[in-house]
């Protein structure tokens, strides 16, 4: 949507040469016979015209203006966002191995958590948080929480084999490495639904 109004308020002044000539042609092409223009004009009135048409140009550069300002900023969050998914697609990837550095699987969810907390409050102090976004954020935190517990937490029961941690590694059961991709994918899913509301 931004990208549609941003290419007709660039080029509003072509929009004006074509509608000026063909208002011009159509003039010369047809005698239209049921009026009849005068061709005197107040200086009252040819103001009021120039005022008008100052008025238009004006507000549709400033238009265009927070258009811009708008637009870089969503940008920006979507950008923010962009990082927060490829550190899940870290995460996604390191699964993938047999044995795991416990230490590196810590650092990737704290980062996520930091990155996702200052999203947050970046959309909160710029004023930006709507309703929608904030049942987005609540959904986050509970995703964010289920996931570096389903990465960190050791089972109590010693039976349990869904983690295993030994020599500073850590190995994930088949079943563990299911949840985690599914809470991974939910989240992707909520930080999607952001990104639609930041461009909308």
């Amino acid at each position: 949507m931004h990208m549609r109004i941003k290419s007709i308020t660039k080029y509003w002044w072509i929009w004006l040469l074509i509608g000026l000539c063909i208002g011009i042609c159509l003039g010369k092409l047809f005698d239209w016979g049921y009026f009849e223009l005068n061709k005197e004009i107040s200086i009252i009135e040819a103001l009021n015209i120039f005022i008008s048409i100052g008025l238009t140009i004006y507000i549709a550069s400033v238009l265009e203006k927070r258009l811009k300002q708008e637009q870089f900023k969503s940008d920006l969050y979507v950008a923010k966002i962009s990082e927060i998914e490829d550190i899940l697609k870290q995460v996604e990837d390191l699964l993938m191995k047999n044995e795991i550095e416990y230490q590196q699987i810590n650092t990737l969810i704290h980062v996520i958590g930091l990155a996702k907390n200052s999203l947050m409050k970046s959309l909160r102090d710029f004023n930006i948080v709507e309703k929608s976004i904030q049942q987005i954020d609540e959904v986050l935190k509970s995703n964010h929480r289920e996931l570096k517990s389903l990465l960190t937490d050791r089972p109590i029961d010693k039976t349990d084999k869904s983690v295993i941690v030994k020599n500073r590694t850590i190995t994930y059961s088949s079943d563990r490495i299911t949840n985690i991709i599914q809470v991974c994918y939910s989240i992707k899913e909520e930080y999607f639904k952001l990104k639609v509301l930041l461009n909308g």
